[in-house]
């Protein structure tokens, strides 16, 4: 849609917009603006006068005229054909240069006569072709302000505006007219709409509707004038679009619809029958003699005496009565009324009374007008707004937007109840206010989320939990731990000796299978000792088993529950380690981490030894930690109680349990990585010895210092009684290069943060 920007002055004021500004805000808006065509009329042309024209004594076409440029009278040779006294033409000066015919204007002699300019056409300025013979000036092209000699015409009011180029996607058909646009900005900006009062039309209409049409608007007006001129203003903005015709009334009619979007149509002025034909388009009648489709199809021109219909017919009725219906049997449709038009007819009609004054024609008398239209109502919570969007949005502020749109809104809390515009039949759900809000909130405004990729293969949770933990147990497997299954009893004494709490008395097994299996097991640990403990007696001296299972708590609620133990030889004796490379707390907990994910380790106070008395009994006192995932205990990690392992004649080794529940399949996240090679620096740092590296660590990664990726624990060791030194790797990486006084200051502001939160200082 090609847009004037001097026409947004008919619906707003515009005296503070930028064009550049206001392109750019379109664009954000949906209405993508693609192209901008300033006129760029040559300098050096101006408003002059023609005073006079004689016949030029040596040649048949030619014509001398004296032509008044506002500081003296030229003598200009013509050869057009329409040039009278009394004209306001565009003179070029001398010393004009017109792009368009590639000329330079000088004084010249033309037959033996002097000419000092030039009267130029439309097609020499660059402007579109309206008629053979020069560009005759009036008022409208200075926003029907008298015109003044010697004024440039760049500078005039309609030559000083600019032509945009608007992209409408196929659902805005209530932009494709200037009032259309206007709305937008008048949003956008907050700016208040003008439209013309909407006239009362005569009660008696010159036609009757037959059934009532629910899709259909339509009004009628008597339209009579012994001629019409139209203005230099609006042949130029007919002809700038290709729209421009023979016919006065058929251009006066596409103006106002370009002003409007009310499709407008001149019939002969005759009464008409409006009715629906065997296809189910609506057509016009007149004494049973089919003239047009009611909308679209307009019949030809009959005059200056006219019946002129304003008309609407919903876009969706149109699509769908095209779509049951063979294409060879519907009639061409226009483009305005397949993407929808303007519903008011009558606002077309009322600015159509206000333009006939201005060309000196009789004013119109609208007589008649049916709507069968019904608004639509969406009601919604506002949460379904900002579920859409991923965006946090105050009530008032949706509704602000959409009472700016034209939109009738009825909050009650955060309850939306929504009267849809009936110029906007692309808004049919939820979705669509949502877009509508989210045009003037801006897209740039949404907050960015890393995206979750957790692809389920099922839509039965089950199997999915099955997939899960067939993957830990595969990874188990590649690290060369073995699986083993233990019936779901143990031996209530064994249970008791080890510390772990046994089912209560009311809930136990009335009826055991045995006296080594009379209670369901609290924990899969007891039975992986028992394993271990047999495979010695076979002569195995190096054992890595785990078992997943379900164990009970006291009150008999079953959990599932993952074990490991590991002992002797990680792996067999070969070069350079001729004697194996036996298990140790550091290669447990990394093989640990390397089936179940990442986690942290936390030192088990003596006060929750004494509370549950296994950590004690069954793991070493010294060499045992929580297990931590997300901030919260979910298992146990230490050595076999030395004690534990004479009394049974054990392996020495190291156990560990996890609750199954704590661990799920994590949703892969999308993360950005540098191409640059990663920096390091070290540092040796003496800390209290109460302070572990997972503080440090924590303290450092949420201290959000730019560019530091990942803190990495090197060596620990004993400074003095109180004091330990910690060796710490930091790992520096950035999107762009980073010089050594930037990796310095990421080193300094780490120390910064470790002297002040944990009283550490540089060895």
């Amino acid at each position: 849609m090609l847009l004037h920007t001097a026409h947004l002055a008919y619906f707003l004021d515009t005296a503070g917009l930028s064009i550049p500004t206001l392109c750019a805000d379109l664009s954000r808006i949906g209405l993508e603006v693609e192209e901008q065509h300033p006129f760029n009329l040559p300098e050096k042309v101006v408003v002059a006068k023609v005073l006079s024209k004689e016949k030029h004594p040596n040649a048949e076409k030619l014509s001398v005229c004296q032509v008044d440029d506002g500081t003296e009278v030229l003598q200009i040779v013509c050869g057009a054909k329409n040039v009278e006294a009394g004209q306001f033409v565009a003179l070029a000066l001398e010393g004009a240069h017109l792009p368009a015919c590639d000329l330079t204007i000088k004084p010249s002699t033309l037959r033996g006569v002097e000419s000092f300019g030039m009267l130029c056409s439309a097609l020499e300025l660059g402007l579109p072709k309206l008629e053979e013979g020069i560009l005759v000036l009036d008022e409208s092209i200075n926003a029907d302000k008298p015109l003044k000699l010697g004024t440039p015409l760049r500078e005039l009011a309609f030559f000083a505006g600019t032509l945009l180029d608007i992209g409408l996607t196929p659902n805005r058909g209530d932009c494709a007219s200037v009032l259309g646009v206007a709305r937008e900005i008048s949003a956008l900006y907050g700016l208040p709409l003008k439209t013309p009062s909407t006239p009362v039309p005569n009660k008696k209409p010159p036609l009757e509707l037959k059934q009532s049409q629910e899709h259909l608007a339509l009004a009628y007006a008597h339209f009579s004038a012994p001629s019409l001129h139209l203005p230099l203003e609006m042949r130029l903005s007919l002809a700038s679009q290709n729209t421009l015709s023979p016919s006065p009334l058929d251009n006066l009619l596409a103006y106002v619809t370009h002003l409007s979007g009310v499709i407008l149509h001149a019939y002969p002025d005759t009464p008409l029958e409006i009715k629906e034909d065997k296809l189910g388009f609506v057509k016009a009648y007149s004494q049973g003699v089919e003239l047009s489709n009611i909308a679209f199809n307009p019949p030809k021109s009959t005059g200056l005496n006219a019946l002129l219909e304003a008309s609407f017919l919903d876009p969706t009725y149109t699509a769908t009565r095209l779509s049951t219906h063979a294409p060879e049997h519907t009639p061409a449709l226009t483009q305005r009324t397949t993407r929808g038009s303007e519903v008011q007819v009558l606002l077309g009609l009322r600015l159509l009374q206000e333009v006939l004054p201005t060309l000196n024609a009789p004013a119109l008398e609208i007589e008649s007008f049916y709507s069968g239209l019904g608004a639509r109502c969406i009601e919604f919570h506002l949460t379904d707004i900002t579920n859409l969007l991923g965006l946090e949005l105050g009530a008032d502020q949706v509704k602000d937007i959409l009472e700016s749109l034209g939109f009738s809104v009825q909050v009650q809390g955060e309850h939306f109840s929504v009267q849809v515009p009936l110029f906007r039949h692309d808004i049919a759900q939820i979705a669509d206010i949502a877009e509508e809000v989210l045009r003037f909130v801006g897209i740039e405004n949404i907050p960015s989320v890393l995206l979750e990729l957790n692809e389920q293969t099922s839509h039965n949770p089950h199997y999915t939990r099955y997939c899960f933990e067939h993957t830990l147990a595969t990874k188990a497997l590649s690290l060369g731990f073995k699986e083993v299954v233990h019936y779901l009893f143990a031996k209530k004494e064994h249970l008791e000796q080890l510390g772990y709490p046994t089912l209560k008395d009311p809930l136990d097994l009335q009826n055991p299978i045995n006296s080594d299996l009379n209670t369901l097991r609290t924990s899969l640990i007891p039975g992986l000792l028992q394993a271990v403990a047999h495979n010695k007696n076979l002569g195995f001296k190096s054992v890595a088993l785990f078992e997943l299972g379900s164990v009970y708590n006291a009150d008999r609620l079953e959990s599932q529950q993952w074990a490991f133990v590991a002992s002797g030889l990680k792996s067999p004796p070969h070069y350079p380690h001729p004697k194996g490379v036996v298990w140790d707390f550091y290669s447990f907990a990394t093989a640990l981490s390397q089936i179940v994910g990442s986690f942290n380790l936390q030192a088990i106070s003596p006060t929750e030894q004494e509370a549950q008395p296994y950590l004690s009994t069954t793991y070493h006192p010294y060499a045992s930690a929580w297990l931590i995932v997300g901030g919260q205990k979910v298992g146990v990690i230490g050595a076999i109680n030395p004690i534990l392992v004479q009394e049974r004649d054990l392996l020495e080794g190291f156990i560990a349990e996890i609750q199954g529940n704590a661990l799920s399949p994590k949703p892969y996240k999308a993360k950005g990585f540098s191409k640059l090679p990663t920096s390091f620096r070290d540092l040796t740092l003496i800390l209290d010895k109460d302070c572990h590296f997972s503080t440090l660590q924590e303290v450092l990664m949420q201290a959000n210092i730019p560019h530091l990726q990942e803190v990495i624990a090197l060596d620990l060791y004993a400074e003095n009684a109180n004091q330990n030194a910690l060796s710490v790797r930091l790992k520096i990486q950035s999107n762009t290069a980073l010089t050594d006084h930037e990796l310095q200051e990421v080193v300094q502001q780490a120390l910064g943060v470790l002297e002040t939160r944990l009283e550490a200082k540089l060895k």
